[in-house]
């Protein structure tokens, strides 16, 4: 066996001595007993078999969108630790929305969260997005009894397929049917006012210029889902599980040649999205911004004013069905003219147990 091997494994040992020693030295809370407890095996969104205890008494959701069902299907209660996304001292436009969570310890960035913070929050399961360090939390939490369970709840398809099993596991099944017919309602909204709709072209803008969405991203999926077709479509990455899905970067004469219908633009430079929203000139500058880059006068979207800016905060929301509602009314408004999709934002946010903000307050079109 070569030195670099022996090496490599005796540097691995030493890092998993040294997170069981550090977890002691902090008092180690062990995962609720499960004994009293019936035992079920689900199958993840990779085809990952995992066998819980249930109900699931303690987890950790490693990013905002998973802490959101979570709290959604009614478990919150569950939720023993969060990342920096979900804690309400780190982002103040959330707040009051994650106030619940302020006293739970914070396991920092969700790529790259504190091992020994998740090890002994007390959690069973470490509820994982495919993006996730979710090899590392197999190898890193397994001595702590914890067990990985992947789902990417922000990816739309992926989270109605697994709400049954979500539901299941935290023994919140009504809850979860509650989502899933939420989801329903939405999806019977597009199939119905998108019949026969010829797709108009779309440059989706994720959060920095010139960086957009590919398919196997969740935005990407949205676009779709709203009746769009996506001008970057047909750049495919094998690996939809690499960031570069969600955050490729894109020639910006090339988004002008592909002269797209509509652009649609998530975020405003340097502010973090939540519940609390931006101040709507930020959102109105941002889509002057775009609208004023060199050459861009000349791009469809730019002329007819479908530039739209908005906070991922209510685009998101359920698995990003909501938004794909939103960017089916911003293609077809008089298809939609007579869709409210206030009244399904409205759902979601009553079931995190907030008080209901309109789409308005979260979006911006360009010209007002």
């Amino acid at each position: 066996m070569s030195r670099a091997v022996l090496k490599s494994r005796r540097t691995a040992g030493i890092g998993a001595a040294f997170l069981l020693s550090a977890a002691l030295a902090v008092g180690f809370s062990a995962p609720a007993k499960a004994e009293d407890r019936q035992t079920v095996t689900i199958t993840d969104e990779l085809g990952r078999e995992v066998t819980l205890p249930v109900p699931v008494k303690a987890v950790y959701p490693d990013l905002w969108y998973q802490t959101e069902i979570v709290r959604a299907i009614g478990a919150g209660k569950t939720i023993v630790a969060v990342d920096q996304t979900a804690d309400p001292r780190k982002n103040t436009a959330n707040k009051d929305y994650f106030s619940e969570f302020a006293d739970v310890p914070d396991a920092g960035h969700f790529d790259g969260p504190n091992w020994e913070t998740i090890a002994t929050s007390g959690a069973e399961v470490f509820f994982a997005r495919r993006n996730s360090p979710w090899q590392d939390a197999e190898e890193k939490l397994k001595p702590f009894g914890i067990e990985v369970v992947v789902v990417s709840t922000w990816d739309p398809k992926v989270l109605r397929a697994q709400l049954p099993n979500i539901g299941k596991i935290f023994g919140a099944e009504k809850g979860a049917a509650d989502l899933a017919q939420l989801y329903d309602d939405i999806e019977k909204v597009l199939t119905e006012k998108l019949k026969g709709v010829e797709p108009k072209t779309v440059y989706f803008e994720n959060n920095a210029d010139f960086v957009t969405s590919l398919p196997g991203s969740g935005w990407h999926d949205t676009i779709v889902l709203g009746g769009g077709q996506n001008i970057f479509g047909d750049i495919k990455i094998a690996n939809t599980g690499s960031a570069s899905v969600h955050t490729y970067t894109v020639d910006p004469v090339e988004i002008i040649n592909r002269n797209p219908d509509v652009i649609i633009h998530n975020g405003v430079d340097g502010l973090a999205s939540g519940y609390e929203p931006w101040d709507q000139k930020q959102l109105a500058d941002q889509s002057d911004r775009i609208a004023g880059r060199a050459g861009w006068s000349a791009i469809k979207a730019v002329q007819d004013k479908n530039v739209f800016v908005f906070s991922n905060f209510f685009f998101s929301a359920l698995g990003k069905q909501v938004g794909a509602l939103a960017v089916a009314k911003w293609l077809y408004p008089d298809r939609l003219a007579d869709v409210d999709v206030d009244a399904y934002f409205a759902r979601w946010l009553e079931a995190q147990g907030v008080k209901p903000r309109p789409v308005s307050d979260y979006a911006y079109k360009l010209g007002g």
